[in-house]
């Protein structure tokens, strides 16, 4: 008997669209569903970032922001073995800095496929890679979208999802942050370089 091969067609990726183009604040739709939704408490000087799942009020993912101590990431939805208790960790010691073989920087965090690197990417502003491959990101933003779309792969486990979105909103709102900054200081050196009578 001839053996037959069955070609399946993968499953597509998830795309995952902003309602607002905020780091801080919005709800995540896939198809115009609603599937996430990003919220955040602000302090005098500190800030909690949550992400739920629509529908659930349990947090799957906290960020929490500090002027005096460092940030700190919890992902609620998976505790400590044995201990109930959720782990909060030390945003650099759970995204570490790294330097690529060519040269480039990266952040690294372990997960069940394996270490994931997170990198700036021409193409795509951000995207993320296994160590197995560093060719083919597993997730990236969508070039030209605004409000941001996160594409994710269909192998990405549906139960790593939040930490994916987790890592993207952490060093988009970084990236932000910097590139706001270089602005203010390109326009004061200009305003100290204009000479009085042309600003008149």
């Amino acid at each position: 008997m001839d053996s037959q091969l069955t070609l399946v067609n993968p499953a597509p990726p998830l795309l995952l669209t902003f309602s607002a183009n905020s780091m801080s604040n919005a709800t995540l739709f896939s198809d115009r569903q609603a599937v996430y939704t990003l919220s955040t408490q602000l302090t005098r000087a500190d800030s909690v970032t949550e992400l739920r799942r629509v529908g659930d009020s349990a947090v799957v993912a906290r960020i929490s922001r500090k002027s005096i101590l460092p940030d700190t990431v919890a992902f609620p939805a998976a505790p400590d073995e044995g201990s109930g208790n959720v782990r909060e960790v030390k945003t650099s010691k759970w995204m570490k800095k790294c330097k690529l073989a060519d040269g480039t920087q990266a952040h690294a965090f372990d997960t069940e496929m394996g270490q994931c690197l997170l990198r700036r990417h021409l193409q795509y502003r951000l995207a993320l890679f296994t160590e197995f491959d560093t060719e083919t990101p597993i997730a990236h933003w969508e070039k030209g979208s605004s409000p941001p779309s996160l594409l994710i792969s269909s192998s990405v486990p549906e139960a790593f999802h939040p930490q994916v979105i987790c890592a993207f909103i952490i060093e988009e709102f970084k990236m932000r942050m910097a590139e706001k900054a270089d602005v203010i200081a390109q326009g004061k050196a200009l305003a100290q370089s204009t000479p009085l009578a042309r600003i008149r």
